[in-house]
C-alpha cells in the first residue's frame, strides 16, 4: 500500500529520489505533476508522489524522453487508466518504482 498522505518536505524527496530539489521544481513548473501545498505553500510530497516522480526520472533519464514528451506520456497513460487499459505498464515494463516506506 502506497502512503498518500503528503509528509515529506521537498529537500527529503530530492534525497531520496538523487536529485536536486531544482529537478523537483522544474518537473512542477512543466506541469508534470502538482505537490501538495501547505497553507503557507510549502511542498509535501506523499508516497505516491514519490512513484510519480520516480516514473518522471525515469522516462527522461532511462527513456531519453524530453519534458514534453514526458507529458504527452502522462496524458496518455492518464486518459487510458479511465478505461482500465495500464498503458504504463505496457510501454514501459521494465520501471519498478522503489518503494521508501
Amino acid at each position: 500500500m502506497v502512503i498518500t498522505e503528503p509528509i515529506l518536505t521537498i529537500s527529503v524527496a530530492a534525497q531520496l529520489l538523487n536529485v536536486h530539489p531544482r529537478t523537483i521544481m522544474l518537473y512542477e513548473r512543466k506541469k508534470l505533476f502538482t505537490p501538495f501545498r501547505t497553507k503557507t505553500q510549502r511542498r509535501m510530497f506523499s508516497g505516491k508522489d514519490l512513484e510519480n516522480l520516480q516514473f518522471i526520472k525515469f522516462l527522461a533519464q532511462q527513456e531519453g524522453i524530453n519534458l514534453k514528451g514526458v507529458k504527452v506520456v502522462l496524458e496518455a497513460i492518464s486518459i487510458t487508466e479511465k478505461s482500465g487499459i495500464n498503458l504504463k505498464s505496457m510501454l514501459f515494463p521494465d520501471f519498478k518504482a522503489e518503494k521508501f516506506f
